[in-house]
C-alpha cells in the first residue's frame, strides 16, 4: 500500500550557484510545459545571459521550473545535462530517500499532481504561478514502496517510448528549424558562384498608411505573428477594420522581413496586396534574381548567422535597414535561377513535412500521456 511521503523527506534542493565569467560560454537548459522534458539553448557568452542568479544542472535530479510547474514543466535530468546550467527559476532537487525520480515525474504530469502543484503555488493569475519551495517540500504525496515506483515508471518508460519511437526519426522541433536555414543553404550554393548585396537585388519600401488613410487594394493584414519562423509560410491573417497606428502596405512580390526579434527568421514571399506591422520591413525585388531566390537567401543559414552576430547583445533585438540591406547573400546566374528554385521549392516542401510530422508526433503524445498515466495512478497499469 502507499505511503503517506512528505517531499522534503525524499527530496532535497540543491543549488550548486554559477560565477558567471562574462567571456566563458554557458549552456543552458529549459523546459517543455506538458511532460515533454529538457530541451537545450544554443551556447552563449555569460554576457548574455539574464540578471537572474544560476546554478549548475547536474544528473538524476527533478528540475522544477518554478513558473510553469503547474502546466507540467517538470523534468529528470540525465547525463546529457551534465555540465549545462539553469537560472534561478529552476528548482532542481536530489533524492535522499527511497524514490523513483521517474515516478514522481509522472505523477507531477497527471491530475493529481497538478493539483498538488497549483496548490503550493504562489499567485492568482493562471500564468502567474510561482512554486513556493518551502510548501513544495511539505506537500505530501502518496508513494508506494521504491520496486513498485520502479515497475510503474518502467511501463511508463516503455509504453511512452513504443508510441514515440518516431523520436529516433523525426528531429526535435529545434533541429527541425536548423536544418531549414543550412538545408536553404545547401540549395542555393549549389548554383550560386558568388554573393550580391541586399541592396543590389531589391529596394525598402516605405509606403505608409496611417489611420483613416487610403488602403488602395489591400483587404487584410499579415503581421509576425502570421509568418511562421524559419520556413517562409503564411499562416493566417486579419482583415482590415478599424486599424490603429501606421502600417506598411506591400504587394504580390514583395518580401516582408520581420526585423524584430529576428532570430526567428521570419521571412514571407507575398503573394496578395495587404498592410503589415511597421516591425517588418517590406523589400521589393528589383529584377535582378527572381523574388523566391532573395527570400531563400534571406532565410538562409548565412544569413541568419550574420543577424545574431549583429543583434545577439541587444534586449529586445531589432536589425537596423541599413545592416539589411548591405548583407550578402548567394547570387544564382541567370542560366541556374528556374533550376535552383526548383530545388528550394522542393527542399520548402520536404522541410515543411518534417515539421508537421513532428507537430504530429507531439499531438499524439501530448493526447496519449494523460490515459496512461490515470492508469498507471489508479492501479491500472
Amino acid at each position: 500500500m502507499p505511503n503517506e511521503v512528505r517531499l522534503g523527506d525524499v527530496l532535497k534542493l540543491e543549488r550548486i550557484a554559477v560565477q558567471v565569467d562574462p567571456e566563458a560560454e554557458y549552456r543552458q537548459i529549459g523546459i517543455r510545459s506538458f511532460g515533454n522534458g529538457i530541451f537545450h539553448r544554443d551556447p552563449c557568452l555569460g554576457s548574455e545571459l539574464s540578471k537572474l542568479k544560476y546554478f549548475e544542472v547536474r544528473p538524476g535530479r527533478l528540475v522544477v521550473s518554478n513558473i510553469m510547474a503547474w502546466e507540467g514543466a517538470i523534468a529528470v535530468s540525465t547525463e546529457v545535462e551534465d555540465g549545462f546550467v539553469g537560472s534561478a527559476r529552476f528548482l532542481s532537487y536530489r533524492p535522499i530517500g527511497e524514490v523513483d525520480l521517474r515516478y514522481l515525474n509522472y505523477f507531477f504530469q497527471g491530475d493529481t499532481g497538478k493539483t498538488l502543484i497549483k496548490s503550493v503555488s504562489t499567485g492568482t493569475v493562471t500564468r502567474n504561478q510561482t512554486v513556493s519551495p518551502k510548501n513544495f517540500e511539505n506537500a505530501v504525496v502518496q508513494l508506494p514502496d521504491l520496486p513498485e515506483q520502479n515497475r510503474v515508471a518502467d511501463k511508463l518508460d516503455g509504453l511512452l517510448m513504443q508510441h514515440g519511437h518516431a523520436t529516433d526519426e523525426v528531429p526535435s522541433p529545434q533541429t527541425v528549424r536548423q536544418l531549414a536555414a543550412a538545408g536553404l543553404e545547401r540549395s542555393l550554393n549549389r548554383w550560386a558562384d558568388e554573393t550580391i548585396r541586399v541592396d543590389q537585388v531589391c529596394s525598402m519600401v516605405n509606403d505608409t498608411v496611417h489611420p483613416g488613410g487610403d488602403l488602395g487594394q489591400a483587404s487584410e493584414f499579415v503581421g509576425l505573428e502570421h509568418v511562421v519562423p524559419h520556413f517562409g509560410q503564411r499562416i493566417g491573417s486579419r482583415p482590415l477594420g478599424d486599424e490603429k497606428g501606421r502600417k506598411f502596405r506591400f504587394a504580390p512580390g514583395d518580401i516582408l522581413y520581420g526585423y524584430l526579434r529576428p532570430y526567428l527568421n521570419k521571412v514571407w514571399l507575398a503573394d496578395r496586396h495587404g498592410l503589415c506591422s511597421v516591425e517588418q520591413y517590406v523589400l521589393r525585388p528589383n529584377g535582378t534574381m527572381p523574388a523566391e531566390l532573395i527570400a531563400a537567401g534571406l532565410r538562409s543559414k548565412s544569413t541568419l548567422d550574420k543577424v545574431l552576430d549583429a543583434t545577439h547583445n541587444l534586449q529586445l533585438p531589432r536589425l537596423r535597414s541599413g545592416l539589411l540591406m548591405a548583407m550578402e547573400i548567394p547570387v544564382v546566374p541567370q542560366k541556374h535561377q528556374k533550376q535552383a528554385m526548383a530545388d528550394v521549392e522542393e527542399f520548402n516542401q520536404q522541410i515543411i513535412t518534417l515539421a508537421e510530422r513532428q507537430r504530429h508526433r507531439e499531438t499524439l503524445l501530448t493526447a496519449l500521456r494523460p490515459a496512461l498515466l490515470d492508469a498507471a495512478f489508479s492501479g491500472r497499469l
